[in-house]
């Protein structure tokens, strides 16, 4: 009989054990969702010239740090330097015709003053468009010296915000192409990670809730942050325009329906000493729900440290 309790003790207390092994799974896998789809992300900014020129300074390498306005190479200035030449002395030139179209303005306008038959309506007239289409000539010469102006300036190409470079392909001699993309510079200040939550685990995600990254770059070195916002829309390949204009739908089995993954883009708070973030590394995403509070939910989130 004694024997007979012991097992029923052992076998309650394995069946406890269980129990609170699922509770403990559902608490941190339900009301705190989990997924080990995170990746990290950052504006990359294509760096793209604005004139087309031959490069003589490339003071940049792969990879490398920079520094909001430091330059990223330079286009030979000689032919915008004397565009812009040209361009300031069509001005002069203009400016001179119009003082000239004033003078005569004037000089008319008081002929007719004293002597109003001295000059006709028309000559006046004549004398007055003169006037104007000089103006306008300065104008157009303004806008070109600007123009001119604007093009010298752009032979210094500059990056707009603190980053790293990647990919850098150009090299000393070899030609700026206008408007076609040179270089990536990815954003030092923008990143954050993506987790890819499955759809029956994002209900109770809400913007500001505590996240917990762990990279596969840094295993032991976990990253906190907070849930920003969370994905409206993944695209699908059902409904698709296929052959003939009719649509296209995959085959599914009906007894298995799979969950769709929805972005959440967490805001990076705080970075371990040591841990850099790369664009693309991936890591698992931890988020706390229930964490955030109506503070937060309406509260814009300050900026981590700068990286560099």
């Amino acid at each position: 009989m004694l024997g007979l309790n012991r097992k029923h003790l052992a076998t309650a207390a394995v069946v406890a054990v269980a129990i609170a092994i699922v509770l403990y799974m559902y608490r941190h896998y339900v009301l705190n969702p989990w997924t080990r789809d995170g990746q990290v992300r950052a504006q990359v900014i294509q760096i793209v010239p604005r004139v087309s020129g031959p490069i003589i300074n490339l003071p940049i390498k792969d990879n490398a740090s920079v520094k909001q306005g430091d330059l990223l190479w330079q286009i030979d200035p000689r032919t915008f330097q004397a565009a812009l030449d040209q361009a300031s002395a069509q001005l002069s030139s203009a400016q001179a015709q119009l003082d000239e179209a004033k003078d005569e303005e004037h000089r008319a306008r008081r002929i007719r003053k004293k002597n109003p038959g001295a000059m006709s309506v028309e000559d006046m007239n004549a004398r007055v468009n003169a006037r104007k289409g000089a103006e306008a000539g300065v104008k157009l010469a303004e806008a070109a010296q600007e123009s001119a102006r604007l093009d010298l300036e752009f032979c210094d190409v500059k990056a707009p915000v603190d980053g790293y470079v990647t990919n850098l392909r150009l090299r000393l001699g070899s030609q700026a192409v206008a408007n076609s993309p040179a270089l990536a510079l990815v954003d030092v200040n923008s990143y954050w990670i993506d987790g890819y939550f499955r759809e029956n685990y994002i209900a109770d995600i809400r913007r500001g809730d505590r996240a917990v990254v762990t990279l596969m770059t840094y295993p032991d070195k976990p990253v906190e942050g907070v849930v920003d916002s969370i994905g409206w829309g993944i695209a699908q390949d059902d409904g698709s325009t296929g052959e003939n204009l009719l649509p296209t739908i995959s085959p599914t089995f009906e007894w298995i329906r799979l969950a769709q993954r929805v972005p959440v883009r967490v805001h990076v708070t705080e970075l371990p000493e040591g841990v850099e973030l790369r664009v693309g590394t991936t890591g698992s995403v931890l988020v706390m729900t229930g964490t955030a509070s109506e503070t937060d939910e309406e509260m814009p989130l300050a900026a981590p440290e700068p990286l560099l």
